[in-house]
């Protein structure tokens, strides 16, 4: 038994299901459960995932009786998850075959690890045959990097662990309290930096996720948001209270270019949050400048 869990959540992405479970139960190793919460959907979804209960009994459905949104509902699948091992997938994406194998391999070999990833890739939500591979400026071997040599990673280059393609472990996933409702669409890159700077990643230069590019993404939707003010409030109150270490680490590496550019002009408005401003600055404009340095097509 592999001691996977897939984690995934839909709501009214019914007609894009068959997809993203035909790409989990082609993979060489299969996951020990797939758990799908569906958030209230309106559409077909619940039709869908009766029938592939049908072909594959190891789907187990839970049905949230009102609209509880992403994370919320994520957290209830980490809440239900027998694994050792959590990936998350999403009703809207896909992933790639070798995915769970390589990765729960090298978890094998590394007890301790707490993140396996490999390169993601992305598409436009009308052509999702058409991959575009990013590219992280990372040697092309399969490499463990442990916290400290993480942190120096995350100063010097644009390496970004996508939650779509990387297995964690569960215990750690735990450690931390799960996805923090308040960080709303950062919730997932927050505990990846969190677990990542605390346990190490193993990175395997391999595709293993295929995510949708869309303007109606959650991620998207909160762009424009009031709400995203109070996110990155959140977000900096989480920081400082994990302590002085903590938040050294976070200001030093830049990191919070990788919450996107809104989160670094927040911090520009903010004058006691200067501080983190002049590295989170420079690294959004490495993301800017050189970033399409770092993908092709496939």
């Amino acid at each position: 038994m592999s001691q996977l869990s897939v984690i995934l959540p839909n709501y009214n992405h019914g007609h894009l299901l068959q997809t993203a479970c035909k790409a989990i139960f082609s993979q060489s190793l299969l996951p020990q459960e797939v758990i799908i919460i569906d958030d209230g959907s309106t559409d077909h979804s619940i039709e869908t995932i009766r029938e592939l209960q049908k072909n594959h009994p190891n789907i187990q459905l839970i049905q949230n009786k009102e609209n509880l949104g992403p994370i919320p509902t994520i957290n209830k699948g980490i809440e239900k998850a027998k694994g050792k091992y959590l990936a998350f997938c999403s009703a809207d994406d896909y992933i790639l075959p070798g995915f769970f194998e390589k990765a729960l391999t090298l978890f094998k070999e590394n007890p301790t690890l707490g993140i396996c990833t490999g390169r993601a890739t992305h598409f436009k939500g009308n052509t999702p045959d058409q991959l575009t591979i990013e590219q992280p400026p990372l040697p092309d071997k399969v490499h463990i990097f442990n916290p400290k040599e993480l942190a120096k990673v995350f100063k010097k280059s644009l390496f970004f662990i996508h939650s779509n393609c990387s297995i964690y472990r569960k215990k750690y996933i735990e450690e931390f309290g799960g996805l923090n409702p308040k960080l709303l669409s950062i919730s997932d890159w927050y505990i990846t930096c969190q677990i990542a700077l605390h346990y190490g990643v193993g990175y395997i230069p391999h595709p293993f996720g295929a995510f949708r590019l869309s303007p109606t993404s959650y991620a998207q939707s909160l762009k424009n948001s009031p709400t995203k003010e109070t996110m990155f409030q959140n977000l900096m109150d989480e920081i400082k209270s994990e302590g002085e270490e903590w938040t050294k680490t976070i200001k030093n590496s830049g990191l919070l270019a990788q919450a996107g550019a809104h989160m670094v002009l927040f911090i520009l408005k903010h004058p006691h949050y200067w501080p983190f401003f002049p590295k989170a600055f420079l690294k959004k404009c490495q993301f800017y400048y050189l970033g399409k340095k770092f993908t092709k097509k496939k």
